[in-house]
């Protein structure tokens, strides 16, 4: 058998066609994993590993039995099992295509072991670090109690209970500042913030959504990104079995930076201003620590799908390598990979068409804040009231840095079209004159999959529209006059 003779330091990738055994040693992934998913509410299906993954032509040709047997009897249900997202993580719980390999009694034999022999191309979606097919269940990988009976019940509950307290949070400074043209500036700076943290809980109950009417969702393609078993799909090449969870400096980064601005508000808004323990403040500063913890977390998450893309596509450049010239299975492993790397890319675009005005405006009103503070008499002359503002806009330019710094560590960049540009660019490296119609399809197949969208260019015009915005709001008021303890202050 031959080895690569192309350096891979980053892998020990295995040739051809490598028939591996299964491993009896303990993997169980790291717990860390299975708290984050737990912490962050992403825990809905019951069954997160399935007994079975099939490629796309695997499932149609299955589709096509079952079609031809009646048990396809609706015609809604052609969209929802030909939806290479949905019969991939969207399935229910019920029935023997979800059942675990792990569950008790005889295995099944499925279509696909009926074939003359394994697809190559689904056993190609049980890949692990390596590039070798090496297949696993909830019990080997350490799932255990962490799902749970009523887990997703649970956590529908419980992200509806923190949207509820930040809503209820929202509703009291809105009633303050709403309605009063010279707080408007005021009013979107405080929304700024919200609108950030906002992001992933909304994003999670889009996933739910998906999750619970399936084919009646085809715009939420992007929200299967954070269905628990995509991403245990996408973790399985990274082995946090063995390595725990890559780069734990920027995890450690994203859980303590956060919680160290929400004690600092909460700091701010008890101690420095002399304002004590109000119910409000503290509603106020719990919501914030839950949701900062949780944007960290998000922030980390997109990070851990990014990394795992980029090993994927390395596996798969390296499975052309050594598969050239053989088109439907290199196909058939792109277009897996493909799909699931699009659905990553319109999280990682939502998140970027909506958070990035907001960096945007915030940074610019931030800047209009402070210049105004300076040329307020009741603040400039005042240091107790100087010393409150200063500590609000560093507050301030915390947040937005933390946010904008963390963003750009996570996705590597401003948008993550760079990862998918660097496979294209190894693979047009390893074209040869000798299987020439094979990669001129191939090349046809990329340029049709690699869409250009003007989303960002409407990003950019809100981005401009909100720096406009802030330097154009001179005339308002800077000062937040609370009586706390019998003494006006100022709360900026």
């Amino acid at each position: 058998m031959n080895e690569p003779t192309v350096d891979t330091p980053w892998m020990n990738y295995q040739p051809k066609d490598v028939d591996v055994p299964r491993r009896t040693e303990e993997r169980k992934w790291t717990p860390l994993f299975w708290a984050i998913l737990k912490f962050m509410c992403l825990f809905y299906h019951r069954v997160l590993v399935p007994r079975e993954r099939l490629c796309f032509s695997c499932r149609v040709d299955r589709f096509r039995k079952r079609s031809r047997a009646g048990s396809v009897k609706r015609p809604e249900r052609y969209d929802a099992e030909l939806d290479p997202l949905l019969v991939a993580h969207e399935y229910p719980d019920k029935g023997n295509e979800s059942r675990p390999w792990d569950i008790e009694g005889p295995d099944e034999i499925s279509s696909l072991m009926a074939q003359p022999g394994p697809c190559p191309v689904c056993d190609a979606l049980w890949w692990n670090r390596d590039g070798v097919t090496e297949r696993y269940t909830e019990r080997e990988i350490g799932v255990g109690r962490w799902n749970h009976r009523g887990s997703g019940a649970l956590s529908s509950l419980l992200l509806l209970g923190v949207l509820t307290l930040i809503t209820y949070d929202i509703i009291n400074f809105m009633e303050e500042l709403w309605g009063h043209p010279d707080l408007i500036l005021r009013l979107m700076k405080k929304m700024t913030l919200y609108v950030v943290l906002l992001v992933y809980p909304l994003s999670s109950l889009c996933s739910k959504l998906r999750s619970i009417l399936t084919s009646g969702t085809p715009n939420f393609q992007w929200a299967s990104a954070l269905n628990a078993r995509y991403l245990v799909k996408q973790v399985q090449v990274l082995d946090i079995s063995n390595e725990g969870l890559p780069q734990r400096l920027f995890f450690f980064c994203s859980l303590a930076i956060p919680l160290l601005i929400a004690v600092y508000r909460f700091l701010i808004f008890t101690v420095i201003s002399n304002c004590g323990f109000r119910a409000t403040t503290v509603l106020t500063s719990i919501v914030g620590i839950i949701f900062n913890q949780a944007f960290g977390l998000y922030l980390y998450l997109l990070h851990l799908l990014r990394v795992s893309f980029q090993r994927q596509f390395n596996l798969l450049t390296l499975y052309f390598r050594d598969h050239e010239g053989e088109e439907r299975r290199c196909r058939g492993a792109f277009f897996s990979t493909v799909v699931d790397f699009h659905c990553f890319k319109g999280l990682v675009n939502l998140s970027l068409y909506v958070m990035f005005p907001v960096f945007v405006f915030g940074i610019s009103s931030n800047l209009t804040y402070q210049y105004m503070l300076a040329n307020t008499p009741c603040i400039k002359e005042n240091p107790f009231n100087m010393n409150i503002s200063h500590h609000n806009l560093r507050l301030a330019w915390s947040e937005l840095i933390f946010c904008l710094g963390a963003y750009l560590v996570a996705i590597g960049g401003i948008q993550v079209d760079y990862v998918f540009n660097n496979f294209v660019t190894n693979l047009l490296h390893l074209r040869s004159s000798e299987h020439r119609v094979f990669w001129s399809d191939l090349i046809k197949d990329i340029n049709h999959v690699t869409q250009d969208s003007y989303l960002f260019l409407v990003t950019i015009i809100f981005s401009f529209i909100s720096i406009f915005l802030a330097f154009n709001l001179s005339s308002q008021n800077v000062t937040d006059l609370v009586v706390c303890n019998n003494t006006a202050i100022v709360c900026v």
